[in-house]
């Protein structure tokens, strides 16, 4: 009865950690597709911006309008790119950094500090994802727009803004939940997967007998 228990136990625990690291592979997969996407756009921009070079100095030889419209719509692509990359820059591991004190630390020191800096950066990019939210519904509900050619209503730009920040609060604040939810999984599973201890009573193995033991013989030859 006891090791039924036991096996049941294992088998939740095993389920919950499937879990945790199922939920992990979502995450990291939507902050990769965001980094792709992230890395395409600034290729686009790239393009966009020499094609446009191009038709302003020799357009008129080749036959290629200019779009006229180079500095909004590549300001929009980089708002777009640069803040939908940040989560998957944080996932990776891949802002910059001013270690100058932490590599000299203790490492339970270190952990700590990583950890509060994490929580620092959720709770910035948490508040910045709800201010810029709250902007975006006021341009909505007013109806602004961009005194530029193409009179952009600016709750599009705002939004772009806001949805990249959004994933980084999320990679902010998951990141450190992860590792506390994981590590608990992790002992729990470790400590239901221990075999367990039995008394002298439940063991069935038969005494060695004399002389065949690892004690000395005394038996004489």
């Amino acid at each position: 009865m006891r090791q039924e228990q036991r096996r049941r136990e294992q088998a939740q625990a095993e389920h919950r950690l499937a879990s945790i690291q199922h939920v992990k592979r979502v995450m990291d997969t939507l902050f990769l597709l965001t980094g792709y996407m992230s890395g395409l756009l600034f290729t686009v921009l790239a393009f966009f911006i020499t094609y446009d070079v191009i038709a302003r100095k020799w357009g008129h030889l080749l036959g290629i309008p200019t779009t006229r419209v180079t500095d909004e719509i590549s300001g929009y692509i980089m708002a777009l790119a640069v803040t939908w990359g940040f989560a998957y820059t944080l996932r990776t591991e891949g802002h910059v950094r001013i270690d100058v004190l932490l590599p000299y630390l203790p490492p339970r020191i270190r952990r700590v500090t990583d950890f509060i800096a994490m929580w620092s950066t959720g709770f910035l990019a948490c508040l910045f994802a709800w201010k810029v939210w709250l902007l975006v519904v006021d341009s909505w509900q007013t109806g602004m727009r961009s005194s530029t050619y193409l009179l952009t209503p600016l709750w599009i730009p705002q939004g772009i803004l806001g949805v990249g920040f959004s994933f980084l609060a999320v990679a902010a604040v998951f990141t450190p939940v992860y590792e506390i939810v994981e590590g608990l999984a992790l002992r729990l599973h470790l400590a239901t997967s221990l075999p367990e201890p039995t008394s002298l009573l439940e063991r069935s193995e038969e005494p060695p007998a004399y002389g065949q033991g690892d004690s000395l013989s005394l038996r004489p030859e």
